[in-house]
C-alpha cells in the first residue's frame, strides 16, 4: 500500500494528515481561535447594521401609527377602543426599542448574548400586545401590516445573526475544550512527576529501613549466639523450675489446711454473730489462715489450734462426728507432725534460691539488651510496613494518573479533529 501511495500519490478523497507537536498545539489553536473570531466580526457588524435598520424602521412605523386614524367604517366607540390599544402597542414598541441595544463589541459571545436577550424582549412584546394587535389589525390594517412585517423582518435579522454565529461559536467552544485538555495534561504530567519522585524517595527509604532492620536482626542473632545469653537462658529456666517447686509446696501446705475449712468457717461465723467470741489474736490468725494458709505460717498458730481443738471437743461447732473426728485428727497432725515444718523449710529454701537466681539474672545485662533490640526491631518493622503501604498507594496513584493522562490525550486528539475538521495527529512528548 505504501508503495502504491508513493507511485500514484494519495487519493482525492483521502485528507492530508497534519502532524503537530503537543508543545505547539496551544499557540496553533490560539491562532485558529483568533482567525475564527476575526472572520466572524465583519459578518456580525453587517448583521448589526441590518438589525439597526430594522429598529429604525420600527421607529418610523411607531410614529406613523401614532398619526393613524381608524378605518372609516369604525364607529366612535370602536375608535376609542382603537386609540387605547394603539397606545398599548406604541408603549411596548418604545420599550422594545429601549431594550434592544445593538452592541458595539463584535464578539461572537456578545452577539449570542444579544440574540438571546433580544428574542426574550420580542417574546415579551408579543405577549403584552397580542390582544391589542388584533384590534390594530381590524382598525389600522395598513399600519398593522407595516409594524407586523417589520417585526418579522427584525426577527429574521436576529435569526440570521444566530445562524451566522452558531458554527463559529460551537467551534470556539470546542477550541476552548482543547485549551482545557492541554491544561489538564500539563497538570497530570506535573502530578505524575511528583508521584514518581515520591515513589523514588519511598523506595530509597524502604531500602534503607530494610538494611537497618537486617543489621538489627544480625546484632540480635549475634547476642543470642554469644556466651552470656545461653547462661542467662539457663538461669531463667532454673527460675521457672524453682517457681514451680514453690507453687507445688504452697499447694501442699494449702491441702493440709483444706480439711479444717468447714470448722474454721463456723468459728468465724459464730464469732461474727457473738455466739462464741474469739480473742483478737485468734480472730486475726483465723482470718489470715482462711485467706492464705501459706502466709499464715509466719505467725504462731498454736492459739488457733488450741481454740479449734477445744471447740471441736465441746461440739460447739455443730459438726457431725465423722467430720469432727477427721478435723481433730488433721489439727493434731498439723500441730505435732514434722510434715508442715518440712514443707515450710522447703518453701524457705526455694524462696531463697529463687531470690538468688533473680538477683543473678538482674545483674546480667544481656536480657535488657535483648529487650531493647527487640523493641528497636519492632519499630523498624512497623516503619517498613508503613513505608511499603505508602509505596503501594503511590504506585496505584501513579497508575491511575497515567490512565487519566492517556484518556485526556485521547480526548484532546478527538477534540482537535472535531474542532478543526482535519486529520491531525498530535506528537506527544
Amino acid at each position: 500500500m505504501d508503495f502504491l501511495k508513493k507511485l500514484f500519490g494519495k487519493g482525492k478523497d483521502e485528507p492530508e494528515e497534519l502532524h503537530l507537536e503537543f508543545e505547539n498545539l496551544h499557540e496553533w489553536s490560539k491562532t485558529r481561535y483568533k482567525r475564527e473570531v476575526n472572520a466572524a466580526k465583519p459578518l456580525i457588524s453587517d448583521l448589526y447594521s441590518a438589525i439597526d435598520n430594522k429598529l429604525d424602521q420600527l421607529r418610523v412605523d411607531k410614529n406613523s401609527f401614532l398619526d393613524a386614524t381608524p378605518i372609516e367604517s369604525a364607529d366612535k366607540k370602536m375608535g376609542k377602543i382603537g386609540d387605547s390599544n394603539r397606545d398599548v402597542i406604541v408603549d411596548n414598541l418604545e420599550i422594545l426599542d429601549e431594550k434592544i441595544n445593538v452592541p458595539h463589541d463584535n464578539s461572537i459571545e456578545g452577539a449570542h448574548a444579544f440574540y438571546i436577550e433580544s428574542l426574550s424582549h420580542m417574546d415579551s412584546f408579543l405577549d403584552n400586545t397580542r390582544k391589542s394587535m388584533l384590534y390594530a389589525k381590524s382598525l389600522y390594517p395598513a399600519e398593522y401590516n407595516k409594524i407586523n412585517g417589520d417585526l418579522a423582518n427584525l426577527n429574521h435579522a436576529l435569526n440570521d445573526l444566530f445562524s451566522t454565529i452558531e458554527n463559529p461559536r460551537n467551534k470556539l467552544e470546542m477550541i476552548s475544550n482543547i485549551f482545557e485538555d492541554i491544561e489538564d495534561i500539563h497538570n497530570l504530567e506535573s502530578e505524575i512527576m511528583d508521584c514518581r519522585d515520591n515513589i523514588g524517595e519511598l523506595e530509597n527509604k524502604y531500602t534503607s529501613l530494610d538494611e537497618n532492620l537486617q543489621d538489627a536482626k544480625s546484632d540480635l542473632e549475634e547476642l543470642i549466639n554469644g556466651s552470656e545469653y545461653p547462661r542467662a537462658e539457663a538461669i531463667n529456666s532454673e527460675i521457672d523450675d524453682v517457681r514451680q517447686q514453690v507453687m507445688d509446696v504452697e499447694a501442699d501446705i494449702k491441702r493440709m489446711f483444706t480439711p479444717l475449712s468447714k470448722a474454721l468457717s463456723r468459728m468465724k461465723k459464730q464469732d461474727e454473730n457473738g455466739i462464741h467470741t474469739l480473742s483478737p489474736q485468734v480472730r486475726n490468725i483465723l482470718g489470715i489462715v482462711m485467706k492464705d494458709p501459706v502466709s499464715a505460717l509466719d505467725y504462731d498458730l498454736d492459739p488457733l489450734y488450741d481454740e479449734l481443738i477445744l471447740r471441736l471437743q465441746s461440739d460447739s461447732l455443730g459438726l457431725k462426728d465423722k467430720k469432727k473426728d477427721k478435723t481433730l485428727e488433721q489439727v493434731h497432725l498439723i500441730k505435732t507432725s514434722s510434715s508442715l515444718k518440712s514443707l515450710c523449710e522447703d518453701k524457705k529454701k526455694y524462696d531463697n534460691r529463687l531470690e538468688q537466681l533473680i538477683d543473678q539474672l538482674d545483674r546480667m545485662d544481656v536480657y535488657h539488651q535483648k529487650t531493647s533490640m527487640e523493641k528497636h526491631i519492632s519499630k523498624k518493622q512497623e516503619a517498613l510496613v508503613s513505608t511499603q503501604d505508602k509505596l503501594d498507594d503511590e504506585t496505584k496513584r501513579l497508575k491511575s494518573l497515567e490512565e487519566q493522562l492517556e484518556n485526556t490525550k485521547s480526548k484532546l486528539s478527538s477534540d482537535v479533529n472535531a474542532a478543526f475538521e482535519e486529520n491531525i495527529e498530535i506528537n506527544f512528548r
